[in-house]
């Protein structure tokens, strides 16, 4: 999990993937300090550093250094898939959002800068971004949303459905169906692409 580094507020993402229960409280725990953070909505100038720093560590540190820890066992095996799982607020944006549109753009750059520089070793990476999935993450949105237009939960949910040309959300199996495509030899030659899984809003 992520810990603070001294004054210089830097993070460190501590894995012993031979540990499964403590790698999954691990996970956990993060999610929950991370969750609020990452879904906060304010203006930016009671945006707080702590607050910036979270979403930063999380959104983007995190998938660098796992990048960047995989990707010499990768160069050596001549193949590897490394997914960037961005966000549709990573190509377009939302107000009151700034760190997490802010991380997930960032996220797209990362994509690129990586497939450039690991093509040569048979090692994709692409970056994947939802618009709304309909799991627990969303959840804190949803409440701030509810609390600024008195609506429900699923007249909420039902709004930006609506959004959606498709009139439909993403399901984590659709997301999980790409990734798996994104592995097999038929994407052997689809890197630095950006994608977006948003039921075509993105595109309206």
């Amino acid at each position: 999990m992520f810990k603070p580094l001294g004054r210089k507020r830097r993070n460190r993402l501590k894995l012993k993937s031979n540990k499964t229960s403590l790698v999954n409280n691990s996970t956990a725990k993060t999610f929950r300090e991370y969750l609020k953070a990452m879904t906060e909505r304010c203006p930016m100038e009671e945006k707080t550093l702590e607050s910036w720093d979270n979403e930063m560590a999380l959104n983007l540190t995190a998938p660098f250094m796992l990048s960047k820890h995989f990707a010499g066992s990768m160069k050596k095996k001549g193949w590897g898939r490394i997914m960037i799982m961005s966000s549709v607020a990573g190509m377009l944006t939302f107000p009151c959002t700034i760190g997490y549109c802010t991380s997930k753009t960032a996220l797209i750059g990362l994509t690129k800068a990586i497939a450039v520089e690991l093509a040569p070793h048979g090692v994709t990476c692409n970056a994947i971004c939802p618009y709304f999935v309909d799991t627990p993450f969303i959840q804190p949105f949803l409440d701030s949303l509810k609390e600024e237009t008195g609506q429900s939960r699923e007249e909420t949910l039902d709004n930006i459905r609506n959004s959606c040309p498709t009139k439909t959300f993403t399901t984590p199996k659709q997301i999980g169906d790409y990734v798996v495509f994104l592995c097999s030899p038929a994407a052997d030659n689809m890197t630095g692409l950006t994608t977006p899984m948003d039921g075509g809003y993105s595109i309206v």
